[in-house]
C-alpha cells in the first residue's frame, strides 16, 4: 500500500499540473453568468455602434470585472502578455466611453477579438 502511495501522489500531482498548465483555451470560457468577457464585449461593440453610451459604459465595468475573474484561471495557463494586454484594451475602452470616442473603442473590440483568439493556446 505504501509502494502504491510513492507513485500514486506525485503522479496524479504531475497529471493536475499538465492539466492547469495545458487548460488556458477551455478556462477561459465562462463558468457562470458573472465572467462573460467576450459575450461582454459582442455588447459593448453594439452598444458603441447604437452610439448607448450609459448602456457601454454600464458593459465595460461588468467586462472588468468579469475579466478579473478569469485572469484568476488563467494565470498559469495563458501569456502574462496577452493578459496585461486585454487588460490595457479594457482601460482604453473605459477611457474612450467617457469621450465617446466610436473609432477607438471599436478598434480596442477588434484587438481584443484577436488577442483572445490567442489566448491560452
Amino acid at each position: 500500500m505504501n509502494r502504491f502511495f510513492l507513485y500514486a501522489i506525485p503522479l496524479v500531482t504531475l497529471a493536475i499540473f499538465i492539466v492547469i498548465m495545458t487548460g488556458g483555451s477551455w478556462l477561459k470560457q465562462p463558468f457562470g453568468e458573472k465572467d462573460r468577457v467576450y459575450e461582454s464585449f459582442e455588447k459593448l461593440e453594439d452598444y458603441v455602434r447604437d452610439k448607448e453610451w450609459d448602456k457601454a459604459q454600464e458593459e465595460v465595468d461588468y467586462t472588468a470585472k468579469a475579466w478579473k475573474k478569469v485572469v484568476n484561471r488563467i494565470q498559469f495557463s495563458a501569456e502574462r502578455e496577452y493578459m496585461l494586454d486585454i487588460a490595457g484594451v479594457i482601460a482604453k475602452i473605459e477611457g474612450s466611453i467617457k469621450i465617446k470616442d466610436q473609432e477607438a473603442i471599436l478598434q480596442e473590440v477588434y484587438y481584443f477579438y484577436s488577442l483572445w483568439e490567442n489566448l491560452g493556446r
